[in-house]
């Protein structure tokens, strides 16, 4: 049955991925648009994109034409582009520190419309970090053996730098560093919500503590006036996600 899954794989990759001799990347249509990838096997089923949409990243909130959107640890863009689908008008943010990663988003967005922007910082107060290829977001300046120099940038900076004043909705997927980011947001009053990906499940899986994040990141999301809610999938990462938002 693995062999037979493994093909039917590569049968997928081979329809529906094609390379594109412009960036030296793959890509593939979704929801009327482009998707640049690295690599064949990153391409994602319909199907996961839209139950990761649907049951997670937007199950609590749809954003609307003229929302902005902040997306810290925006991958290949397959959200903001499923967003696509349902509201025109908003803009997205993607943050993506991964540099070829950062690449392939950055080729994304450039088609995708100019409500799409691609950003290639950390968001942090260490003036420099490296990356090794391979490691984790959360791993970021702490690996003596790490070889590329990210470009780093502060909330405050971010915030000037992209003229926001408002986020109606904050999406996090970044490893287990989200609550460096959070300890480093002076003002929440210009955030309304946010759907964090927190991966204790790694931590579970004896993968390192620093992925242990989302009791600190609930109790300093409560101090801070935002009502949570969870998920309860019975699927280990899935429910490791957390919605907040503003309460009234």
């Amino acid at each position: 049955m693995g062999l037979l899954k493994s093909i039917k794989k590569r049968i997928d990759w081979a329809t529906k991925v094609k390379f594109d001799k412009r960036t030296g990347f793959y890509k593939y249509n979704r929801f009327g648009k482009t998707i640049y990838i690295r690599y064949p096997r990153h391409y994602l089923e319909v199907n996961s994109n839209i139950w990761n949409c649907e049951n997670l990243v937007f199950h609590y909130y749809l954003p609307n034409p003229c929302d902005v959107i902040v997306d810290l640890g925006a991958g290949y863009g397959e959200e903001a582009i499923y967003l696509s689908k349902y509201a025109n008008g908003f803009r997205y943010i993607g943050v993506e520190a991964q540099p070829v990663i950062y690449e392939c988003l950055a080729n994304t967005f450039y088609e995708a419309g100019e409500e799409f922007v691609a950003s290639p910082y950390v968001i942090t107060d260490k003036e420099k970090v490296k990356f090794a290829s391979g490691r984790s977001y959360a791993a970021v300046g702490e690996i003596p053996a790490a070889y590329i120099d990210i470009p780093t940038m502060n909330w405050e900076k971010f915030i000037q730098s992209y003229d926001i004043s408002r986020i109606d909705l904050f999406k996090m997927n970044i490893e287990g560093a989200e609550q460096q980011v959070i300890e480093n947001i002076k003002d929440f009053n210009i955030i309304k919500r946010f759907i964090i990906s927190c991966h204790d499940f790694r931590a579970d899986n004896g993968e390192g503590e620093w992925y242990r994040t989302k009791d600190i990141v609930t109790r300093k999301l409560e101090e801070r006036g935002y009502v949570l809610k969870g998920f309860n999938y019975g699927i280990s990462w899935a429910d490791d996600w957390i919605y907040a938002e503003r309460g009234t």
